[in-house]
């Protein structure tokens, strides 16, 4: 992560445009997340179903 801060640097980014894309990136990071969660507990519940 840091060779990436250092070409942003390098290529005239500034520490408000990074901290920009950073909380894009952890937003869209979390979104993935909770989708896998949200998937896993459906399955988890049909399974529950088939099982009664």
């Amino acid at each position: 992560m840091e060779s990436y801060f250092g070409v942003a640097k390098e290529q005239g980014l500034t520490n408000k445009e990074i901290g920009a894309v950073q909380s894009i990136v952890m937003a869209v990071s979390a979104g993935r997340v909770r989708a896998q969660f949200r998937d896993a507990r459906i399955k988890s519940k049909k399974r529950k179903k088939t099982k009664s």
